[in-house]
């Protein structure tokens, strides 16, 4: 009651009062008159004893405030453990080692849950205390060290994906955090690597074809742009390839959609054989197929070309497939100079490409026609020889002498057939 009596402005009014009048009958009191000021002294003890008694009451609730306050912050740090430790991200405190004049040389591993621990290959207990510069590769180390000054320094939060060597880190690919504290950073990561896997081999889904493995248009378009470009930058000529296999539907429709998927890998091997490991290979749909040759002019058209024509004739030559195949290529080349898009670039090699159809077309209906001109020679007949009459005398004086000599008729040359089925000599005809 009495402390939060203390609390009330008409409780120090009365005692101000009362602390005046004590005040003012001492003055008037002469040294001589004690009894006066004796008189006054109980009136002053119970002044100070209700000002002593607030005044304790008042730390009284003070100091048991204070404890609720640091019993809660006990309490919420307790927490904060318990959630830091409980968390499966890694979570590093790290504060600022600055030297006498404020800067900063490194930071130090204030606090650290096991999750982060067993990220970097150690135990809380073997990484409290250290600094990153010696828990850290020095590559990785000083690129942290960098990003956390900025962070500091800028008081700004980095939040970044980061590709780190497995060696020194349990993990492929690394979501970082670090947000700038009173005197240091508090930074998070959290291992995605399963997640990059996932997002690398959907990238490569949408890029490649699923049947040949090679790039789709997608893909193509995409590298093809990026190559060029670096290509024009540097001064060096390259070459769009268009490459059509002919007669496929032809192949689809008499040996099955299984031996046109056979084909379509078969010429996608080849294409890959024949052309640089630089190079882009592509199956831009059906049976269409493109190349984009780095570093390349006419001349190396032509020479992957040739090489592609001879792969191909030895592959037909394995009879690996019932039907041989053929192909149809169309180039442009690509100078420094030229700004045309893929597209347009694409769009002139199919031109070329269908203008050298046309022209084998051509060829053949020509040889067709002069075939058909031609008249046909009707195969020439060996006569067949009738067999001669032989007198029955002269059959049976044969009949006679095979049975005599069985071992030398057989060997005789020049023998006549008769009508018993016998060999006689002519002579003897």
């Amino acid at each position: 009651m009495l402390d939060r009596l203390a609390l009330r402005p008409p409780f120090w009014g009365v005692i101000t009062l009362l602390a005046f009048a004590a005040a003012g009958l001492s003055a008037s009191a002469s040294f001589d008159a004690v009894p006066n000021f004796v008189d006054a002294a109980p009136l002053l003890s119970a002044a100070a004893l209700m000002i002593a008694i607030a005044g304790w009451r008042l730390l009284h609730r003070e100091l048991l405030r204070r404890m609720r306050e640091d019993e809660s912050l006990r309490d919420r740090v307790r927490r904060l453990q318990d959630a830091m430790q409980s968390n499966v991200d890694g979570m590093f405190l790290l504060r600022a080692v600055r030297t006498a004049e404020g800067e900063i040389t490194d930071f130090e591993i204030a606090d650290v849950n096991s999750s982060g621990a067993e990220t970097l290959y150690r135990t809380r207990e073997q990484l409290m205390g250290r600094r990153i510069r010696e828990a850290l590769p020095t590559p990785m180390a000083d690129m942290l060290f960098d990003r956390y000054v900025d962070a500091i320094t800028l008081r700004t939060a980095v939040v970044e994906e980061l590709r780190v060597d497995r060696r020194a880190v349990a993990a492929g690919w690394l979501f970082h955090q670090a947000a700038p504290t009173a005197d240091g950073v508090a930074v998070t990561v959290r291992d995605i690597s399963l997640r990059k896997r996932e997002e690398l081999r959907m990238r490569k889904a949408c890029l490649t074809d699923d049947l040949t493995r090679l790039y789709n248009r997608r893909g193509f378009m995409a590298l093809a742009e990026q190559h060029l470009r670096i290509a024009r930058r540097q001064g060096k000529d390259s070459v769009v390839m268009y490459v059509d296999m002919d007669d496929f539907k032809q192949l689809n429709d008499h040996y099955g959609h299984a031996a046109g998927d056979r084909a379509l890998m078969a010429v996608s091997r080849l294409l890959q054989s024949t052309v640089r490991d630089c190079d882009v290979v592509a199956r831009m749909g059906g049976d269409e197929f493109t190349i984009l040759a780095l570093d390349a002019d006419v001349m190396g058209a032509r020479a992957i070309q040739k090489r592609l024509d001879e792969r191909l004739a030895l592959f037909n030559a394995s009879g690996e497939l019932p039907m041989a195949l053929s192909l149809t290529v169309g180039h442009t080349r690509v100078r420094p100079s030229d700004t045309s898009s893929v597209i347009e670039l694409l769009a002139r090699a199919d031109q070329l490409l269908y203008a050298r159809k046309r022209r084998r077309q051509m060829t053949k209906a020509a040889e067709s026609r002069h075939r058909e001109r031609t008249p046909q020679r009707a195969p020439r007949r060996t006569p067949q020889l009738a067999p001669v009459p032989i007198p029955a005398e002269v059959a049976a004086i044969a009949r006679a002498a095979a049975m005599a000599l069985p071992n030398v008729v057989p060997a005789m040359s020049n023998t006549i057939p008769t009508v018993s089925g016998t060999f006689l000599p002519t002579h003897a005809a």
